[in-house]
């Protein structure tokens, strides 16, 4: 039996994902792809590009606190 290489992280990442940016130090969503790098962005509205091997997955943890972040954005814009 031939072994099984680890597919590269890169493959295991989608749109749609919270990671966390070792760079940057902060966690986001991913939203986009282009090439080697992620387009990652914050609910604030705050966004970057970053390279795939900077980023690893959001915790459980770090999924509710994007979320707690969010909910916060949106309490906090004007009402029409």
């Amino acid at each position: 039996m031939i072994p099984r290489t680890p597919e590269p992280a890169r493959h295991r990442l989608h749109i749609g994902m919270i990671v966390f940016d070792r760079r940057q130090d902060m966690v986001a969503k991913i939203i986009d792809f282009s090439g080697p790098l992620v387009h990652l962005l914050r609910p604030s509205g705050l966004n970057w590009r970053t390279s795939w091997v900077s980023l690893r997955p959001g915790t459980p943890y770090e999924r509710r606190q994007i979320a707690a972040l969010a909910k916060l954005h949106r309490q906090r814009q004007p009402r029409p």
